[in-house]
């Protein structure tokens, strides 16, 4: 049928943004833009405009998916009409949908149209116009019905802009009948030019933009034109839905509710300033439904339902309940000045009043694994940022041999630290789920009394894991974590040794140590391809040979399947 479908609506307005820009107030308001059903080729999209940055889709339901895209006017204008076109064949044989909507400045100039009345488990082709000028043509597709057979989903993570090229997000953008791009966080980062693998960035020319560390709106939009530039993630982008959380970078390193380590009130200003700032332009830039009418929008937490199959509940664990991190500098000493590792994990790191998701937000997940249990679905997948399982550091000031641990130690700084401490057996992380105890107590409650078939996505550590979960009273199987390494972000091993032999040692020990360890590389960059079905989960480890080159080679080199709680074997 070619007639057209249901009419739909552009995110990105709220009734409070309009009346806030009626009377002249300021601060999160979107633009005041419309979108009017019709013709693409009404005439009314007269003016040229660029499309450098691509086009998206994304926060897909089983009849609708938001497209967006960035159009700025070759000459210069306050506002600027865009046209869109949706259709069921790559070649727009057909038009299903199609109309105009407008932007401006004041949104960055960009788009996003909430394409409604869709069949589920459909592919669909998108594109803009704008006078003369034609956007890339995207694929979106939407959530599947109760009758799909198995899921295919693609999780990514920590994508440092100078730190390499992306070839990860490339491969992604090549796997067939993929529903949905799962990204965990750490989207963009905010460091200046120069810091953070600059001297790399320098070396292959991608050096961040603006140069200094981002903190005003401007600032943020300007970095994330910049990442979306690039031609591997546009391709991604354009390839299959993104479903999207942040992690800490997004607005600045180890962020918590109410600051962040990486953020300076006395020469940076306030941190709700900032945050506010980083979040505007996040849904500015990606393509998802903006906050509802009075919601905070660092509340990101929201449910996917694809098919029967699995239900893809997505936390939020930096912004809106997170407790301030806990600091090795803590650790009590005992009389004769050595530290008092039971004191700092019982008095300080146990403190069960410590929250990761906030009371309300804990109350909520408890309630989304129960209820996606009753409308009968297979597997409960939570898109998390940080690592889940229980991960204690080997002693490596024994394990490593002495001609990688002498000049790490000689050189000091944080790396000397940390292998000194390693010797404590303390949890490697303090900013991941290790580092808030009594919270992933309460995680593993809910998923037990919810008897949920529970699988742990994860990101954040720049390394690749596949753990089994146990519950930390008894050793009970809780669920799976697949937890994928960077896209390009540096691994923390990195920075002592760089050998195959050292990393072949470090892997090995970290599996030894701990019980919820079964596989580790911590060396790869890449991404994790996920297919689930009624019966099993299978997680494919996708690394690609570097990111310093445009010419790499991409091969999987962990493929482990299970059934509900596991355990994995090979597939």
């Amino acid at each position: 049928m070619d007639e057209k479908l249901s009419s739909n609506r552009m995110t990105g307005l709220t009734r409070r943004d309009a009346l806030r820009r009626i009377s002249g107030a300021t601060g999160l308001a979107a633009l005041a833009g419309c979108q009017t059903p019709g013709s693409a080729d009404s005439g009314t999209a007269t003016r040229d405009a660029k499309f450098g940055w691509g086009v998206a889709s994304g926060d897909p339901t089983r009849t609708a998916v938001v497209i967006w895209t960035r159009a700025v006017p070759v000459q210069g204008a306050a506002a600027i009409e865009v046209a869109y076109q949706v259709s069921d064949t790559a070649g727009f044989e057909r038009v299903l949908q199609s109309g105009t909507a407008r932007t401006s400045a004041q949104r960055d100039y960009t788009i996003k149209v909430d394409v409604q009345g869709l069949k589920p488990g459909q592919v669909y082709y998108y594109r803009f116009r704008a006078g003369k000028t034609h956007s890339s043509i995207g694929r979106m597709k939407t959530l599947p019905a109760d009758n799909t057979r198995s899921v295919n989903l693609a999780l990514a993570s920590c994508a440092n802009y100078p730190s390499g090229f992306y070839n990860a997000y490339r491969e992604i953008s090549r796997i067939e009948n993929l529903d949905a791009v799962i990204h965990v966080g750490d989207y963009i980062y905010e460091h200046a030019a120069g810091e953070y693998d600059g001297a790399v960035g320098e070396r292959i020319g991608r050096v961040h933009l603006p140069v200094n560390e981002i903190v005003t709106l401007q600032d943020y939009r300007t970095r994330l034109a910049q990442y979306r530039e690039d031609e591997d993630l546009q391709a991604a982008h354009a390839h299959a839905p993104f479903i999207t959380v942040w992690d800490d970078h997004e607005t600045a390193n180890n962020s918590w509710q109410e600051g962040a380590s990486g953020h300076d009130p006395k020469t940076e200003g306030p941190w709700q300033a900032r945050r506010d700032a980083a979040l505007q332009a996040y849904f500015e830039w990606l393509p998802m439904r903006d906050p509802q009418p009075d919601a905070p929008r660092e509340r990101l937490n929201r449910v996917y339902d694809f098919g029967s199959i699995a239900s893809l509940i997505v936390i939020e664990t930096r912004l809106t309940g997170r407790d301030q991190q806990v600091s090795y500098d803590d650790m009590p000493l005992k009389a004769d000045g050595t530290p008092d590792v039971a004191a700092f994990e019982r008095g300080i790191l146990n403190d069960s009043s410590r929250s990761t998701m906030g009371k309300p937000q804990e109350a909520w997940f408890a309630d989304a694994l129960k209820a996606s249990r009753r409308r009968g679905m297979q597997w409960q997948v939570i898109a998390n940022q940080t690592v889940m399982a229980g991960m204690r550091t080997p002693d490596f000031k024994t394990i490593l041999p002495q001609e990688i641990v002498e000049p790490a130690m000689q050189r000091g700084g944080y790396v000397a630290g940390w292998l000194e401490r390693s010797s404590l057996g303390l949890p490697a992380g303090l900013d991941s789920w290790d580092g808030y105890p009594a919270a992933r107590k309460r995680f593993y409650d809910a998923a037990l009394q919810a008897e949920a078939n529970l699988v742990v996505l994860s990101g954040d550590s720049h390394m690749f894991w596949a753990n089994e979960l146990h519950y930390p009273e008894d050793g009970r199987p809780v669920g799976l974590e697949f937890a994928t390494g960077s896209i390009t972000s540096p691994g923390g091993y990195g920075y002592i040794n760089d050998t195959s032999e050292y990393y072949d040692t470090v892997e090995a020990a970290v599996v030894a140590k701990n019980e919820d360890v079964k596989y580790a590389n911590v060396r790869d960059h890449g991404f994790v391809h996920l297919i689930l079905d009624a019966d099993t989960v299978r997680a494919r480890y996708m690394k690609v040979s570097t990111i310093v080159d445009r010419e790499y080679e991409a091969s999987c080199f962990l493929d482990v399947i299970a059934a509900p709680n596991g355990p994995f074997s090979k597939a």
